[in-house]
């Protein structure tokens, strides 16, 4: 990231982010150029002040573990200073949360703003038609709670590979229910376009060689042997 964002910790929504504007990096050195619309600029701008506020939540957690290591004598400057350090991670995540619902919303306004088309003809690869073959019962788009990583897991427990799925939901195949948050896992299903593009994957290919017609007045062709 660019300067004033090097330092600040991961987000909740990086994933997210990434997935509707790519590149972190790439987005902040923009808003610093002054190369964005108006609606990415917000949500640059929310994101920095997401990621500021994650460091602060994580260095007052961080003193106040150093704080209850049990290095110090119990007595009653470390219990006031316990509760100083607690009292600031409290303001600290209530201003993370802030921050976090800020950004959700700048991000919902980038996306209302960009989207998706679906195209009119869609030619899939058969890593993408396997992709959407497996999803075809269901599944779950999932953050994992550490690492901000989204991965993608039919409902027989089949991993899907994420690239493919970004691909199928852009052509507008799956659509996911955003209501649900990542960490608890978004469900995934088939769009009408993508069940379509499913049933015309699966319809026989047309015999090469037509059948061979009979001159007129030909004697019937023998009766097959039982």
């Amino acid at each position: 990231m660019t300067a004033s964002t090097s330092s600040a910790a991961p987000t909740a929504l990086d994933g997210e982010i990434e997935q509707a504007v790519g590149d972190l990096a790439a987005l902040h050195h923009d808003h610093q150029a002054g190369l964005l619309t108006p609606e990415r600029a917000a949500l640059a701008a929310a994101h920095r002040d997401l990621g500021l506020a994650e460091t602060a939540v994580a260095y007052h957690l961080n003193v106040l573990m150093k704080l209850s290591a049990g290095t110090h004598p119990v007595d009653a400057a470390l219990l006031d200073r316990m509760r100083r350090a607690l009292t600031n991670l409290a303001h600290a995540a209530a201003e993370r949360d802030e921050n976090q619902d800020r950004a959700a919303s700048a991000l919902g306004a980038v996306r209302a703003a960009s989207p998706v088309a679906v195209p009119a003809h869609t030619e899939l690869t058969p890593h993408d038609l396997a992709a959407l073959l497996s999803l075809a019962s269901g599944g779950t788009v999932r953050e994992h709670l550490h690492t901000h990583r989204l991965s993608v897991r039919t409902t027989h427990g089949r991993i899907v590979d994420y690239a493919a799925y970004q691909r199928l939901e852009h052509q507008g195949l799956v659509a996911r229910d955003t209501s649900r948050s990542l960490i608890a896992g978004q469900p995934v299903t088939l769009t009408h376009t993508g069940r379509t593009a499913l049933l015309g994957s699966r319809r026989p290919a047309a015999s090469q060689a037509p059948a061979p017609t009979r001159p007129v007045g030909a004697w019937p062709a023998p009766a097959r042997s039982r």
